[in-house]
């Protein structure tokens, strides 16, 4: 199973719900690849430091992660596209994903960009209960596929 999570500068929120959802995946033994892109930013760039800060809190480290164009990685295929926004979604539609591929969560995830160290926490949180979702909604849905990372579904 492989999963690519979706924001705008592929700094804050998607960064922490991959790291996030690769420590729940990990936990609950699920061998699921996972990645983060943005749909507008340049691939290279470091996640923000208040996002570094906030996940260390809790004992995850994203110090070394590097942003991806959404643009870079089209030619990838991955089961299932997770933008923290409804205009994330928007735009990967018309970036040619198929809707049936694109997962929403409950709500949508305010940028945390420029805020405070107590706003990207409950950002973190906030992903967090989302990414927990997210792993029972692909247990559910794809059993003893969500343990296979092949494309041969």
């Amino acid at each position: 199973m492989k999963v690519l999570f979706v924001c705008t500068g592929n700094t804050c929120r998607s960064p922490m719900a991959e790291a996030l959802f690769r420590k729940e995946a990990q936990q609950r033994g699920m061998n699921c690849e996972c990645r983060s892109a943005g749909i507008a930013t340049f691939t290279g760039s470091p996640a923000s430091d208040n996002a570094v800060a906030v996940m260390k809190e809790i004992g995850v480290d994203i110090s070394g992660f590097r942003s991806t164009s959404i643009k870079a990685i089209l030619a990838d295929e991955y089961d299932i596209y997770v933008p923290m926004t409804f205009n994330h979604a928007q735009a990967l539609v018309q970036l040619g994903i198929g809707k049936n591929k694109i997962y929403l969560f409950d709500s949508e995830i305010t940028d945390p960009y420029g805020g405070s160290v107590d706003f990207y926490r409950k950002t973190r949180d906030e992903l967090s209960v989302c990414v927990k979702k997210l792993a029972d909604f692909i247990q559910k849905n794809y059993g003893d596929n969500s343990n296979d990372t092949s494309n041969d579904k």
